[in-house]
């Protein structure tokens, strides 16, 4: 097997992308709301290999008002919040484990043998469930 890495590009562009679309984000996986910002993000772990790489997902929601608030209090702050990022408890952040039943830190692998289909319906299953609802109440 080549590079997991490109595979978990792939992952993401071909199966979990299309999947969330359909699911109402945006490209940019971004739940559209004229009066909030409710995001996910994917975040890949420092420690992952050409061989093996795992990941998990990220949600934030936040008012836009409270949002451009805090931005002209503190100017670093970007144009659009980052699930990436824990901005302070104005901002609702929360990995998707939290709020699925096992509520744990849930990390998902990719390696020479998981089936890159497999795991991104696992996700897309995960985020329906749990990460959108969770993101919807917050809207």
């Amino acid at each position: 097997m080549g590079d997991v890495r490109a595979t978990y590009r792939a992952m993401l562009r071909d199966d979990i992308a299309p999947a969330l679309r359909a699911l109402g984000f945006s490209s940019r996986y971004s739940l559209p709301d004229p009066e909030s910002w409710a995001l996910l993000g994917f975040q890949s772990s420092r420690f992952n290999t050409s061989e093996s790489l795992t990941f998990t997902v990220n949600l934030c929601a936040v008012s836009r008002l409270v949002w451009e608030s805090r931005r002209r209090e503190q100017g670093h702050l970007p144009e659009k919040p980052s699930p990436r990022t824990f901005y302070g408890h104005f901002v609702w952040s929360c990995r998707l484990g939290h709020v699925m039943p096992v509520d744990k830190d849930v990390w998902w692998n990719l390696d020479e043998d998981a089936e890159a289909k497999g795991v991104a319906s696992e996700v897309v299953a995960a985020i329906s469930a749990y990460g959108l609802p969770s993101l919807r109440e917050r809207l």
